[in-house]
């Protein structure tokens, strides 16, 4: 008796947009992470997805836009990684900012194809106003998350007023700086000796060690 044989499967999977979307985001991250610039390219994600080049069209005005969606969706994930370790529980300020530290320098942060991915974006970000907005957007949530720890910080008893804005770009700055050395060079010091000299700056900033960070006195009353 002959059989019929079974029906061949779709070449491609029937996704909601959504879906869809998140796995071209995803598919982009790889290619930046295995070939750097070399991946911003429509025939290298699609490939890496599995679906033809012109859906990406079909679901993002364009390259750039993709791959403005993948900067947002990766600095979103980091930060948000952060913010939980640093908001969770009842710590103290100087806890919260330690356990802010450790989730920044953790193993998933220093990924090598973390690092080259974030080449790619930097180097896109002064070309391209999706870039730009993306940047602008995930480095403004970095500053409020900072700038609220160190609120907390400065209304610990003893801690001098200090001006949260500048400091926490200046926090930001050190974190930022440590991470690409660490990144270009893992010999040079260690994920702890990282967390290690950003708890010395929130020690130091707490001591009043920061004269231009100090909070102007209130005026005299007459």
């Amino acid at each position: 008796m002959n059989r019929s044989s079974p029906p061949a499967e779709p070449k491609f999977r029937r996704e909601p947009p959504a879906a869809r979307r998140e796995e071209l985001v995803t598919a982009t991250l790889a290619c930046l992470g295995k070939f750097g610039h070399q991946g911003v390219s429509v025939r290298c994600i699609s490939a890496e997805a599995g679906v033809s080049m012109g859906l990406i069209n079909h679901h993002f005005p364009g390259i750039d836009a993709l791959v403005a969606a993948a900067y947002d969706a990766l600095a979103s994930t980091l930060l948000a990684a952060s913010r939980a370790q640093a908001l969770a529980g009842d710590a103290e300020p100087r806890e919260r900012l330690r356990a802010f530290f450790s989730a920044s320098f953790a193993p998933e942060a220093l990924d090598p194809a973390h690092f080259r991915t974030w080449v790619v974006f930097w180097s896109l970000v002064p070309h391209s106003p999706e870039m730009r907005a993306v940047h602008d957007r995930t480095y403004g949530a970095t500053r409020e998350t900072l700038e609220l720890l160190l609120g907390r910080l400065r209304r610990v008893p003893g801690v001098p007023g200090f001006r949260v804005a500048p400091a926490a770009i200046g926090l930001a700055a050190l974190i930022d700086g440590l991470w690409v050395e660490l990144s270009l060079n893992p010999a040079s010091f260690g994920p702890a000796e990282a967390v290690g000299l950003c708890n010395d700056w929130v020690q130091a900033l707490a001591a009043g060690a920061f004269p231009g960070l100090r909070a102007p006195a209130a005026p005299r009353r007459r």
